[in-house]
């Protein structure tokens, strides 16, 4: 999201499931995302498949690997489904694949933040 007025609704539907309700403001206007989050704890993975918003249909897996005793590796593939007009395939890949890492980037920062508390 980035977004500083970014929101972030969650409920709990179901044993290891989630929705998520994101609301932020871009150049273009207000985006809402609505996405069901399901958790396999056990085999270390989760899936985001959004429901509504302009990827709507889109699933994500991310799957983590550990590596060693202190390493773990973080496998991600995409089902990405972009509606409207999309005419550079190309750049629009490299743009999600920039926003993707910059969001695990941040996410990265706070839990090495918490840990250190």
């Amino acid at each position: 999201m980035g977004d500083l007025d970014a929101k972030r609704e969650i409920k709990r539907v179901a044993d290891g499931s989630v929705f998520l309700k994101d609301t932020f403001q871009t150049p273009s206007g207000i985006i809402e995302k609505q996405k069901l989050v399901s958790f396999f704890p056990i085999q270390l993975r989760w899936t985001s498949t959004h429901l509504s918003g302009p990827n709507r249909h889109s699933q994500f897996l991310y799957v983590i690997t550990p590596i060693g005793k202190d390493a773990s590796e973080l496998d991600f593939t995409a089902l990405h489904i972009e509606h409207g007009d999309v005419a550079d395939a190309k750049a629009l890949a490299e743009r999600l694949c920039r926003e993707d890492s910059a969001a695990w980037v941040r996410l990265a920062k706070a839990m090495e933040t918490e840990l250190n508390e």
